[in-house]
């Protein structure tokens, strides 16, 4: 089982299975408290988190899966990671008494990645997934690894122009693959790195979110 820790939504006295939640799964090299910041970035006082640590020691932090010299993801450990959140995603279910259209699946480069695997593959309906600095692995699958739920999932993609480690070009490709495949997806790009951009792209997260399900405030001043 992962390691996880749920935070609850700041709107006092919700009653359980009620308000919507996200699992947020981190990149390569970091951990859950690296992105526990988000929170209090989004301001959703409506929406409960889940933080989760991948299951691999990796200088300090977590990976979900290797990474050879040319960039190729490891399929075995892609397949071990997801088998190990599908797990974690039916015991929150049965945690916080919700149905899957109420949990938002979020995550950073190898965290994107596995929301996006898992969403497209899995059982379950999520209420949104959002991609951040990522990339895919394994779309030689597909269409024949869509679940039902899967070919019904909205995605927000989000990317970096300058991102060093997964180039623009690179991802376009991919989105252009998932579209072709029928993903219904939204896609943004900013003047960043491979990291969060804390106004404009902060602010398309809270938009999404909101439009699917969570209501979000004004962004704080």
């Amino acid at each position: 089982m992962l390691d996880y820790q749920i935070i609850p939504a700041r709107v006092a006295d919700r009653p359980a299975g009620a308000g919507c939640w996200c699992l947020v799964l981190h990149g390569l090299g970091d951990s859950m408290e690296g992105w526990k910041p988000v929170a209090q970035l989004l301001g959703i006082d409506s929406l409960g988190y889940v933080f989760a640590n991948a299951p691999d020691d990796y200088h300090g932090g977590y990976s979900w899966f290797d990474l050879s010299q040319d960039f190729i993801p490891d399929p075995g450990q892609i397949r071990r990671s997801r088998a190990a959140l599908e797990e974690l995603i039916g015991r929150l279910l049965g945690e916080l008494g919700i149905p899957s259209e109420q949990l938002f699946l979020m995550g950073f480069s190898q965290g994107s990645l596995m929301c996006v695997d898992v969403a497209l593959r899995s059982s379950h309906r999520f209420a949104g997934v959002i991609g951040i600095s990522g990339f895919m692995a394994l779309l030689e699958e597909f269409p024949a690894a869509f679940s039902s739920a899967g070919r019904q999932v909205e995605l927000l993609l989000t990317h970096g122009l300058f991102d060093p480690l997964i180039p623009i070009a690179f991802a376009r490709r991919q989105r252009d693959q998932l579209r072709a495949l029928g993903v219904t997806l939204d896609w943004r790009e900013y003047p960043k790195e491979h990291t969060l951009d804390r106004t404009r792209e902060v602010g398309d997260i809270r938009a999404f979110i909101a439009a699917h399900g969570a209501v979000a405030p004004p962004p704080r001043r």
